[in-house]
C-alpha cells in the first residue's frame, strides 16, 4: 500500500515490513516514523500547532491494529495538547501510555 503524506514533504512512501531493513537494523518504517515525528517536533518549534496536531495524527492514523504509539509521538501529542490549553486530553494521554 502506497501512505501519501503531502503535509509532511514526503509525497509517497511505501509501506514496508518489520522485514525490509536497513543496514543499522532500522526498519523503513520506523525510520519513516522518525522522520515524521522530527516534522511535528519542527511545526512545534514554529508554534505551527494545528500542522503539527494534524500531521501526528495521519501518522498515528498509519499505525497497525492493536499497534502502540511511540512515547515520543505521545510526548508531542502531550506537548501539544498542553499548549492548546487541553490539559484533560494531555491528562488522558499521559494515562494511557502509563498503562502501557
Amino acid at each position: 500500500a502506497v501512505v501519501s503524506t503531502q503535509s509532511t514533504g514526503i509525497d509517497k512512501i511505501k509501506e514496508t515490513s518489520a522485514s525490509d531493513k536497513d543496514s543499522d537494523g532500522a526498519s523503513i518504517r520506523e525510520i519513516t516514523g522518525t522522520i515524521v515525528l522530527n516534522s511535528v517536533a519542527l511545526h512545534c518549534i514554529k508554534r505551527d500547532l494545528n500542522k503539527a496536531k494534524r500531521v501526528l495524527v495521519q501518522h498515528l492514523s498509519t499505525l497497525k491494529e492493536g499497534e502502540a504509539p511511540s512515547l515520543q509521538a505521545n510526548m508531542l501529542l502531550v506537548y501539544i495538547e498542553l499548549r492548546q490549553g487541553n490539559t484533560k486530553n494531555a491528562l488522558r494521554i499521559l494515562k494511557q501510555q502509563q498503562e502501557n
